[in-house]
């Protein structure tokens, strides 16, 4: 897979849709906070609550005008933010002129929570930022100028806090684009990997069809051939039982008797056409017969734990044995039993975290044996669980993607040819289980 930068027209296209978005959450936030804003006035400023709710309508209906009339025709949303900062800042301003002390100390803090959160939330630039700030200061000192304001007692009641935040929050944007552009890339590389992963699939599916096809063919190929040379080897039988009949076959007396041999050489070949074409039958594909002979279940475990030490030390995994049964022979194949046991450790392994124990013990119940495979420290929900349990048919590309393995499959299915049973159980507070059950060989 080849490592590709961002295009800039998707870069910039994606900057646009997040641009936007940060956009309508500030605005949101703009209009919820005015209603805020209402009501605290209501509650600490009742002789002067009806000039505020007035101005803070006004204000609102300003928000909402401007975000409808300007995202109509902006590609870029830094007017309309622009905009509605500024619509804020002189309503602040203005609630800070016509409040007692009180009401000033408020709504300088609203004033820093204000310009601090559209620095922080807002997708524009550094100098959009210093911009903003600028005309703050421009309005502070105007309204100062004209006595509507007193910046020095203002200055005392938490004004250079207030102002120094605001100062500082210029640098945000500087520091979210860098992120931003980091995100954007990230997601560009996690798009191209399924679209990849995509064309692989649809590649891998084209090979699929096309060996499918071509093995159809060449079926289709070794059945006409197989028609051809039975009729060939017919012919071959006919003449010599027309030899036979018109009795023209010459026998010397001191050589073999040559007609018996070409006639088992047939036979045999015959036999043979029969048993190579026989592949090619679906009817009589039939999945090879297993040979069974008494195997240790209690050794087969000691080996493959074993397989397992250097991952274990490296982990501080430790394996709790109680192999209890006093009988543990089974039937079976070893190489079948062995895979199984590999796989359920394997992924008993995969499943735990570092320093957990699991605990594998083993009893007897009747003519059975059972092994528990437990581990009570990690554990995970039981549709995680099932999904390691597909039944392996219906696995594809994608599956072998979003899933972990086929391991736990291939287990099930391995136990159960050796007329087993593998159950499981998880839970994401009492760990996860595998219990196993063979019959006893007497």
């Amino acid at each position: 897979m080849t490592k590709r930068s961002v295009p800039k027209t998707w870069f910039f296209r994606e900057l646009h849709v997040r641009m936007w978005k940060a956009s309508n959450k500030l605005i949101w936030g703009a209009i919820i906070f005015l209603i805020l804003i209402s009501i605290i006035d209501f509650l600490l400023f009742q002789e002067q609550y009806l000039e505020f709710i007035i101005l803070n309508l006004v204000c609102v209906g300003l928000v909402i005008i401007s975000q409808r009339l300007l995202a109509k025709v902006l590609i870029k949303p830094t007017i309309l933010l622009h905009l509605v900062l500024l619509i804020l800042n002189f309503l602040l301003l203005y609630s800070i002129g016509v409040s007692n002390e009180t009401g000033q100390i408020l709504y300088l803090v609203f004033l820093a929570i204000t310009f601090v959160s559209f620095n922080t939330i807002a997708i524009w630039k550094p100098y959009d930022a210093f911009f903003q700030f600028g005309v703050l200061g421009v309005m502070v000192f105007f309204l100062n100028y004209i006595d509507f304001i007193d910046l020095k007692n203002l200055l005392l009641l938490g004004g250079y806090t207030t102002f120094s935040l605001c100062l500082v929050s210029i640098a945000f944007p500087s520091i979210k684009t860098l992120s931003l552009k980091d995100e954007i890339e990230e997601e560009y590389k996690q798009t191209q990997k399924v679209s990849d992963f995509g064309l692989e699939n649809q590649v891998l599916r084209r090979e699929i069809e096309n060996n499918e096809s071509k093995l159809a063919f060449l079926e289709n190929k070794a059945k006409i051939f197989q028609h051809d040379l039975k009729n060939h080897l017919g012919s071959i039988e006919s003449m010599i039982e027309l030899i036979e009949l018109e009795d023209r076959y010459l026998k010397k007396s001191e050589g073999p008797d040559y007609l018996p041999i070409i006639k088992n050489a047939l036979d045999e070949a015959d036999e043979k056409n029969k048993d190579f074409f026989r592949n090619f039958s679906e009817e009589a594909a039939v999945e090879e017969r297993i040979k069974k002979v008494p195997l240790e279940l209690h050794d087969i475990i000691h080996k493959n734990i074993y397989k397992f030490i250097e991952h274990t030390s490296s982990r501080n995994i430790n394996f709790d044995l109680a192999l209890k049964a006093n009988a543990s022979v089974i039937l079976g194949d070893s190489k079948i039993l062995n895979t199984a046991m590999y796989n359920i450790l394997k992924y008993a392994l995969d499943f735990s975290k570092n320093n957990d124990w699991i605990k594998i013990l083993t009893r007897n119940e009747s003519d059975s044996i059972i092994m528990e495979v437990v581990n009570a420290n990690s554990g995970m929900s039981m549709t995680t669980m099932e999904s390691y349990f597909k039944n392996i048919n219906i696995y594809n590309l994608e599956n072998i993607q979003n899933n972990q393995g086929l391991g736990l499959s291939i287990a099930k299915r391995n136990i159960e040819q050796l007329d087993g049973h593998l159950s499981y159980s998880a839970s994401n507070s009492l760990g996860f289980e595998f219990l196993v059950e063979f019959k006893i060989e007497n």
